[in-house]
């Protein structure tokens, strides 16, 4: 028994001595056969691929799902987006743009801005602001009729309003994002220089003007605003004395009477108190069509197959301040030097998704107004600020008759 025991022994001694040694040999194979890269900059995880499949967990919103603009009336085995893919993103040192403005763009990203001034001007940016409805006002369902008190056909439109603060137009803009990033940064002042500034949710200013300003123009809140009373949204001086824009997510479909009778969020009941306590206060429900065309516009520009979220409340406040000034400048939608897991400035909350997107595809977003920045990189990264020229300064090509509409 002992020299059989004894073989037994080596046996295992030699089986454990192969494992080990195999072990070693894959652990070098992992570890060194890839040279070191460089720390990515503050803002260069947005070309990180594996940061994509976080789009894939989400749940779609109700009744969203549908065939993208860009398969409708194709075959479903052709290629995706026609010659419309978003370049891949630069932010490291490899970036051409290094040391100076973006205005020495590709043709191929004048392109893409003609692209979105064009579909942005005419699919829902109209002189009468197609893209906002409101109860009691032409195009809203027959039977909320007269239900919103002060609110009245003859109420002015979005554009109409800011035109009224600045007659001359406006000629900056600033969007300020909630983001943790902002912290520290000592941007108030710069931010409160600007004819208009946009602000979302329930972002407060008092406490933190040194690094948000003071000045609100603009405010666009979802309906979880209007319908939590945590955010005391009837009483609160937060929603006072600025321009109310409020949207909630519809089927992509867009049908007005299904949406009034089922909601997301039932924002019409609070909209309505809203109105009749302040009746000269401008108060607007963006048309969920205008939310999904903008989402259309991500899907033509992205390679990938994107769930069919809606966009979220900062692409959505970018988008509508293009339409009415002549330049915009965005604060920390593109994360600065000082990027955090802290989601908003005003609340101890810390979640990556906030600034790579887990529900709206924030990702794709960012990439899309990283293409259009014509601010310069010491900027982005030091401010997080990214600067895009209005839609009235983007000149768009006549269509060639010659090729097949796109």
């Amino acid at each position: 028994m002992k020299p059989h025991l004894k073989q037994w022994r080596q046996r295992m001694l030699l089986g454990i001595f192969a494992w080990g040694l195999l072990f070693v040999v894959i652990f070098i194979y992992f570890t060194d056969g890839t040279p070191a890269e460089p720390v990515p900059s503050a803002f260069s995880f947005l070309e990180t691929q594996r940061l994509l499949p976080l789009q894939g967990k989400q749940r779609a919103i109700m009744g969203a799902l549908h065939e993208p603009a860009w398969l409708r009336g194709a075959d479903a085995n052709q290629a995706l987006p026609r010659g419309r893919p978003v370049a891949s993103f630069q932010a490291g040192p490899e970036d051409p743009r290094k040391g100076g403005r973006a205005h020495g763009r590709s043709e191929k990203g004048e392109l893409f801005s003609s692209q979105v001034g064009r579909r942005s001007q005419s699919a829902f940016y109209p002189e009468d602001d197609d893209y906002l409805v409101a109860a009691g006002q032409p195009g809203w369902p027959s039977h909320s009729q007269g239900t919103a008190g002060g609110a009245s056909p003859g109420q002015p439109g979005l554009r109409e309003g800011l035109s009224q603060l600045h007659p001359r137009g406006l000629s900056s803009c600033a969007v300020v994002m909630s983001a943790g990033a902002i912290l520290n940064s000592s941007l108030g002042e710069e931010i409160d220089s600007h004819d208009a500034v946009l602000r979302f949710n329930s972002a407060p200013t008092r406490g933190y003007e040194k690094d948000v300003g003071n000045k609100t123009t603009v405010r666009i809140i979802n309906s979880q605003i209007l319908t939590n009373p945590s955010h005391h949204f009837i009483d609160s001086s937060l929603y006072k004395d600025v321009i109310l824009v409020a949207w909630d997510p519809a089927p992509y479909s867009a049908n007005l009477n299904l949406w009034y009778k089922k909601p997301d969020y039932n924002l019409f009941t609070p909209y309505i108190q809203h109105r009749q306590r302040n009746p000269t206060q401008p108060f607007y429900i963006l048309h969920p069509k205008f939310i999904w065309q903008l989402w259309d516009i991500i899907q033509e520009n992205t390679k990938e197959k994107i769930q069919p979220n809606p966009p979220s409340s900062g692409f959505i406040g970018i988008l509508i301040m293009m339409s009415m000034c002549r330049e915009v400048h965005v604060y920390e939608y593109i994360p600065s030097v000082r990027q955090t897991e802290l989601c908003h400035y005003h609340e101890l909350y810390y979640d990556a998704a906030c600034t790579l997107g887990a529900y709206h595809p924030l990702l794709y977003e960012k990439l899309l107004v990283q293409r259009l920045n014509t601010g310069t990189q010491a900027d982005l990264h030091r401010k997080g600020k990214v600067v895009l020229p209005g839609f009235q300064a983007v000149h768009c090509p006549a269509p060639n008759p010659a090729l097949p509409p796109s």
